[in-house]
């Protein structure tokens, strides 16, 4: 496991969490990450609460209403709608400021909720009977130069990728070029994608970890199967991330309405 990063500091305690809600209480993923979500829209509404000026808000929004009814009933001078416009105009300006800064502030829970969700309901373990297709980026040299141990792997001009079955339990393999090893397979944890650190790893590491500096390739992509959150529409619906922005929304939506948040 790699070092965490910043937002990965409470992935710890959210996988404590996870243990309890999958063992325990037998959820499916599809409610873990709701509660994971309603979690994050409450933290996150109400530091929004308590960061924005709730008085001042409340009193542009009635502003800002009374404005927009002249301006959509009342016949008014070319000076006057000019000047009433420019009015709306300054008061949904303080409206957006007020806001922005409280709402930048409040959405740090939700990047941690995020960073976890990603690691943990993103990709499965492949079988061992899983078709494995590794893909190098930024590779120095050709395929040729390189060979596997451990698997029986070919190369796949067509998809640019070595292919070989998923090693099964206990078995491994290594990526060589002479005698330098370029990556050990099976990773830390299932991923899809490994590669050199990079600065945004200190805010969101790769819990598979990271190639060695000195590897002559830069990046593996995996086909590695993601998790079915979902068992309905298309397959950009039934991953992780839209179960999660979906909860997210709908409990964000309530929170506004139930604590009257303005």
């Amino acid at each position: 496991m790699t070092d965490l990063a910043l937002f990965d500091l409470l992935s710890p305690l959210l996988s404590l969490i996870d243990d309890v809600l999958s063992g325990s209480l037998a959820l499916a993923s599809v409610w873990r990450i709701a509660i994971f979500a309603a979690l994050a829209s409450v933290i996150s509404m109400l530091l929004f609460k308590r960061l924005s000026n709730q008085a001042e808000l409340a009193a542009l929004k009635q502003e800002i209403k009374a404005v927009q009814k002249q301006l959509a009933s009342s016949e008014m001078e070319p000076g006057q709608l000019r000047n009433t416009i420019l009015q709306n105009l300054r008061l949904t300006g303080r409206q957006l400021w007020l806001s922005l800064w409280p709402a930048l502030l409040a959405s740090m829970p939700v990047l941690f909720l995020l960073a976890f969700c990603s690691n943990q309901f993103s990709v499965e373990t492949p079988k061992t009977d899983f078709r494995v297709y590794v893909t190098p980026q930024d590779m120095q040299g050709s395929p040729a130069d390189f060979r596997w141990s451990g698997v029986n792997a070919q190369w796949d001009a067509r998809k640019k990728a070595w292919t070989f079955y998923q090693p099964g339990p206990g078995q491994t393999a290594a990526l060589m070029l002479g005698s330098h090893k370029q990556l050990d397979l099976p990773t830390a944890v299932p991923t899809s994608v490994i590669h050199h650190k990079r600065w945004w790893n200190y805010l969101f590491a790769n819990p598979a970890g990271y190639l060695d500096a000195n590897a002559n390739i830069g990046l593996f992509v995996f086909n590695t199967p993601a998790q079915i959150i979902m068992n309905w529409g298309p397959g950009w619906m039934r991953g992780w991330l839209f179960a999660f922005m979906l909860f997210l929304i709908f409990f964000s939506v309530v929170i506004k309405i139930v604590w009257k948040i303005h």
